[in-house]
């Protein structure tokens, strides 16, 4: 009975990575509802659920087998990324001028760009490391894409424009790693069995005398 218990409480590799990525899936279409039913805050709800997204993610790095250094780069990365995003959802709900200069201006520029760049290099890491079978074949594809759309707009940006200006709509292909996140989160965790060393000073007959079930 408790083997079973323990075994049902690890079914899932990273109940935080799920979480993340069903926030940020979700984060668009919830989004769109809002401006629907209410004719504003769509903005609001966006940079929460992103913010929300981003803190899950610091956390659910810790939770696939990596190297630390990458794995504090991931947490870092995800959760000052949060903290922008944080105070953009702020600046968007109370209208304040100086908040929004900070939060778009500032810190929505060049730190916001490096830290995506950064995450995005942890999921590389992650589909490199740590990812297996048909999982890996879909983060592959998902990664694919989503260094393309980068190196897209880092060209438009040399160019003297942007991907907002010229296609915006690309940027919907950056949710692609959630939903790869979605399928390796949901992965069973690899369990390692404990190795019990043997006593030095217990011989070899005495071993087998004592690993002998008596009958």
């Amino acid at each position: 009975m408790q083997e079973n218990q323990g075994t049902s409480r690890v079914s899932m590799r990273s109940p935080r990575g799920f979480l993340a990525a069903i926030v940020f899936l979700l984060a668009l279409p919830v989004a769109v509802l809002c401006q629907v039913l209410f004719g504003s805050g769509s903005g609001v709800v966006v940079h929460l659920a992103l913010a929300l997204g981003s803190i899950l993610l610091s956390f659910s790095v810790f939770d696939f087998r990596m190297p630390r250094w990458i794995t504090w780069i991931g947490c870092v990365s995800a959760g000052a990324l949060g903290a922008i995003f944080l105070l953009q959802g702020a600046a968007d709900l109370t209208g304040n001028d100086s908040l929004s200069y900070v939060a778009y201006q500032v810190l929505g520029q060049w730190p916001e760009r490096l830290l995506i760049n950064s995450v995005i290099s942890w999921f590389v890491a992650m589909l490199l490391i740590a990812s297996q079978g048909e999982a890996r074949i879909l983060g592959f594809v998902a990664m694919s894409i989503a260094v393309c759309v980068e190196v897209y707009s880092y060209i438009l940006i040399y160019l003297g424009t942007s991907l907002e200006a010229e296609a915006p709509t690309l940027k919907v292909l950056m949710l692609l790693p959630f939903v790869w996140l979605l399928f390796e989160s949901t992965k069973q965790p690899e369990v390692v069995a404990p190795h019990i060393p043997a006593s030095p000073n217990v011989a070899p007959s005495d071993r087998e005398t004592m690993e002998t079930p008596r009958t």
